[in-house]
């Protein structure tokens, strides 16, 4: 498994990983597909030295990603905090890929700038919770009942990791 930067020519792999993720309704928000055009913008403000977008790659083939997007539309006083999400492809999940993406970004974190790691997820997502606590996640907050997720009225966890500073 190689973990590396994403190019351009990743970005339809991370859209279909992506989208295979909106029908279970546990890891996005977004209700229908999204498209590789509507996302080039999105993809184009990641930053490998500050806000990078990573791929995980097994036989030539996209499996996984994660990625560090700007906390609070990217105001300077919260440039030291960063949300981090990850998606993994349908076929290798409950594989640990998911930890080991995420494990390598928090690593990361110091060389990137990065002192606080936000994690916001749906309060029905057990996947995420497990992990979170796994790697030392501490609750922050929980927005009750506030997205419609397939008819059900569901909430936001917001967990957060203080990432220690290096010498």
């Amino acid at each position: 498994m190689e973990i590396r930067n994403a190019t351009e020519e990743d970005l339809p792999s991370i859209i279909e990983i992506y989208n295979d993720s909106i029908p279970a309704g546990r890891s996005t928000a977004d209700t229908q597909p999204i498209t590789v055009t509507g996302r080039m913008e999105w993809f184009r403000q990641f930053d490998p030295k500050k806000r990078p977008i990573w791929v995980a790659v097994e036989d030539g083939r996209v499996v996984g990603c994660v990625y560090l997007s700007s906390f609070y539309a990217g105001r300077p006083a919260y440039d030291k905090t960063a949300e981090i999400s990850t998606y993994i492809a349908t076929s290798h999940q409950g594989k640990g890929l998911g930890t080991q993406l995420k494990q390598a970004m928090i690593e990361a974190c110091p060389d990137l700038g990065v002192e606080n790691l936000i994690s916001m997820y749906f309060d029905h997502n057990d996947v995420t919770q497990r992990l979170n606590d796994k790697l030392g996640f501490e609750p922050a907050g929980h927005l009750s009942e506030i997205a419609d997720v397939q008819g059900q009225k569901r909430g936001l966890m917001i967990s957060i990791l203080r990432i220690p500073k290096t010498k």
